[in-house]
């Protein structure tokens, strides 16, 4: 029961960058500066270019349902270099700047496509550790 705790504990402080809360895009995009606060009490901002970028890939019908940022779960479970997209806008909106076919609720990403996905989302995604 200690090992679990433990864990915890140092998966709590790696995740202190995460948001208290998420935005929406529709949100987001009507924002003049759009920004969540963080559990650790810091702002993060995220970038206009990045935020018209992602509501070019979705109707805007589905722009109220793309929370952000959008979080790239890693997993030892998944394998090394081995991520998760969660949420079925999130994983689509994904697998449309990876190119890549996506039906369901999830996407799993690798260390190539993490890369990829970092330097046209670097705002708008955040690493997300879990166990």
């Amino acid at each position: 029961m200690k090992v679990e705790r433990i864990i915890k504990f140092e998966l709590n402080r790696l995740n202190a960058h995460l948001p208290e809360k998420r935005i929406t895009l529709k949100s987001a995009l009507s924002s003049d500066k759009p920004y969540v606060r963080t559990k650790d009490g810091k702002v993060h901002y995220f970038k206009k270019e990045e935020l018209e970028h992602l509501s070019k890939l979705l109707p805007e019908s589905e722009w109220d349902g793309l929370s952000l940022p959008i979080f790239i779960l890693l997993e030892p479970k998944l394998g090394r270099g081995a991520a998760r997209i969660n949420g079925e806008i999130e994983a689509k909106v994904i697998g449309k700047i990876l190119n890549k076919e996506v039906s369901g609720d999830e996407l799993i990403v690798y260390r190539p496509e993490i890369a990829i996905i970092r330097k046209k989302l670097a705002t708008t995604t955040q690493y997300l550790f879990g166990w």
